[in-house]
């Protein structure tokens, strides 16, 4: 404990032993002011005794000028303890790259990951320094946690190469052929290459139907994630013998072959699948949790509206489409690509049996600035983003707001890959949700359309998104064309 705190206490026969002297920090203008930290419950008897706390840290300090006092409760929650502790690591330069990897599984636990090198030097300064801020500004003892790693530079921007010997497959398309030696994963396929060969997870697996009229225009097809870990490519598939879609490979570790391409303006490669095998590739994707029992950062609200009542809720037969409970979402982001960009914004509706009951939503802190011309288009600033929940603290509640739903995007293969990503870094798995694409169902449901943004999706099934580009407005407008689609697809039918 410090020493303000020690004499403080030492004179008064420890009466103020129930409160912690934060820090003391020069305000300008030769002034100071002294942090004095206390429990929640406590704060008014602390308040009530300020005046003797600014005589007796005047004393202590020997301050030449003026020192003030504030007086806070100290936030005892496991996010407060981690946010503190990445802000007091990033103080220190040499082991600021650890920031992003801090946890804290409770409130008085928190887990940092360094290497032994860097472990070695912190054990000298740093980790000292922490242990006494900790005791200065928490009231619990908190138990640091050191997980030693291997010194890697994997980055967002750069993911590891991971290569699978592979014994046995098992064809899914006529044709295949098992590629000679190791297997790479889906990490390793980012550049153009006409049979490149990948190994991971299906997840995502959507079906779609190119756009526009005409035989030769119009064609089923599927897309489908191939996940390993944090990484993913995106895949194309035209579908013959077998469908992806509506098989039970999600979850299933498979062997692709096709043609790769780069996609402009998201760093990341797409695989047009002509061969698929199922094989035995110890992929890496963390195994899907129990739902929490409670919601902790974000917490659903009940969906009202008088449109909803007038439009969806009527006394002709369900489609059994909208049997069920799905989850329509949408991501905003700093940017368009996987590697390099984070969320800013979540917004879902939930609905059950052609219903929307609930909606969840969030701003997000991505820890990085929001490029002007992304603010421009969503209205997200910096200024708003800041000090609001991380994604890694939305996820928990998340998952348990989509647990058991099938999820809906528009254009879903933007917003799933993130989902997957932070998911699996942080042990919430959705790869093995069913997924649904209303810019996949469009061409189905409205012959002969061209433009399948959502504002012209809306536009011809005259609905209206009152707030376009901001997350729960478009998750509400796509669950509203959802709907609306599957629908049409029943009556056209009867």
């Amino acid at each position: 404990m410090n020493k303000i705190y020690q004499a403080i206490n030492q004179k008064t026969n420890g009466k103020f032993g129930n409160v912690r002297f934060g820090n003391l920090a020069f305000s300008g203008n030769n002034a100071a002011v002294a942090t004095v930290l206390c429990r929640a419950a406590e704060l008014d008897a602390v308040k009530a005794a300020a005046a003797e706390l600014t005589r007796l840290i005047r004393a202590e300090c020997a301050f030449h000028g003026r020192i003030d006092v504030e007086i806070r409760a100290v936030d005892e929650s496991a996010r407060a303890l981690r946010d503190g502790v990445i802000a007091f690591t990033e103080k220190f330069p040499f082991v600021a790259s650890i920031a992003s990897s801090i946890t804290a599984p409770s409130p008085t636990c928190v887990k940092l990951k360094m290497h032994e090198s860097m472990r070695r030097l912190a054990a000298d300064d740093f980790l000292p320094r922490l242990s006494e801020y900790l005791e200065n500004n928490y009231f619990d003892k908190i138990d640091v946690r050191i997980e030693t790693v291997e010194f890697t530079e994997k980055s967002d921007r750069a993911p590891q190469p991971t290569f699978y010997e592979i014994k046995t497959c098992a064809p899914i398309t006529a044709g295949f052929v098992k590629p000679d030696g190791k297997i790479p994963s889906c990490a390793c396929v980012n550049e153009y290459n006409e049979n490149a060969a990948a190994c991971g997870v299906v997840a995502m697996a959507t079906e779609f139907m190119s756009k526009g009229g005409g035989a030769k225009r119009s064609r089923p097809y599927e897309k489908f994630l191939l996940v390993d870990g944090e990484n993913s490519l995106q895949c194309r598939f035209f579908p013959s013998e077998v469908s992806v879609a509506n098989s039970d490979l999600t979850g299933k570790a498979v062997v692709a072959v096709g043609a790769a391409q780069v996609e402009r303006g998201r760093d990341e490669a797409t695989l047009t699948v002509r061969e698929l095998a199922v094989c035995d590739a110890p992929v890496s994707v963390p195994p899907a949790p129990k739902a929490p029992t409670e919601y902790v950062t974000v917490r659903p609200e009940p969906y009202e509206e008088y449109v909803q009542a007038s439009l969806f809720q009527t006394a002709e037969a369900l489609a059994p489409a909208l049997k069920g409970v799905y989850v329509a979402f949408d991501f905003e982001t700093t940017g368009l690509s996987l590697l390099r960009d984070k969320p800013t914004e979540l917004g879902a509706v939930k609905i059950t049996d052609g219903v929307i009951t609930e909606t969840f939503h969030t701003l997000i802190d991505p820890k990085q600035p929001i490029p002007d011309i992304v603010s421009q288009k969503t209205g997200i600033t910096d200024d708003m983003v800041k000090g609001k929940p991380l994604f890694e603290d939305v996820l928990p509640d998340f998952y348990k707001f989509t647990y058991g739903c099938r999820l809906i995007g528009h254009n879903i293969s933007f917003d799933f890959p993130f989902l997957v990503k932070h998911g699996n870094r942080h042990g919430w798995t959705f790869g093995d949700r069913r997924t649904f694409d209303t810019m996949g169902i469009a061409p189905k449901a409205i012959p002969g359309i061209e433009v399948l943004t959502l504002d012209n999706v809306l536009e011809k099934l005259g609905l209206i998104n009152d707030n376009a580009h901001r997350a729960l407005s478009d998750a509400t407008a796509t669950a509203k064309a959802f709907i609306a689609m599957q629908k049409m697809l029943f009556y056209a039918k009867k």
